[in-house]
């Protein structure tokens, strides 16, 4: 039979792995939704151009706000401001899932030669 200040030893390490494997799939959960939302979405509203892609238009620049840069402000803001303990883990994946979706499907929906890093841009 293990001796009290055994178990004491093991609870916190048995403790900390627990919430990391919860944390841990939840996350994956979270990507693995955001990725196939976000492609789902793209296939029926960016591919078909119902709704047009964000990109503001200056004089002599075009500024691209792909769905990596909005999702990336988001986790940026949150932690600037100092609430992003506060939002769910789940959200946090998904925010991932669209960020590894832009980066990952990017030559999927352009119709430029602009890659997924390209942001701004000279006319």
């Amino acid at each position: 039979m293990l001796k009290k200040a055994k178990i004491k030893k093991l609870i916190l390490p048995i403790s900390f792995a627990i919430a990391s494997v919860y944390g841990s799939l939840v996350f994956a959960i979270g990507g693995i939704l955001g990725y196939i939302g976000t492609d789902i979405y793209c296939k029926k509203y960016i591919k078909t151009e119902r709704i047009k892609m964000l990109i503001f238009d200056t004089k002599k620049w075009e500024i691209h706000l792909h769905h990596w840069v909005a999702a990336g402000a988001v986790i940026l803001f949150a932690q600037v401001f100092g609430f992003i303990g506060s939002i769910p883990i789940m959200f946090l994946g998904a925010l991932g899932g669209l960020v590894f979706h832009d980066i990952h499907t990017d030559k999927k929906f352009r119709k430029n030669d602009k890659s997924w890093y390209h942001v701004v841009y000279r006319k």
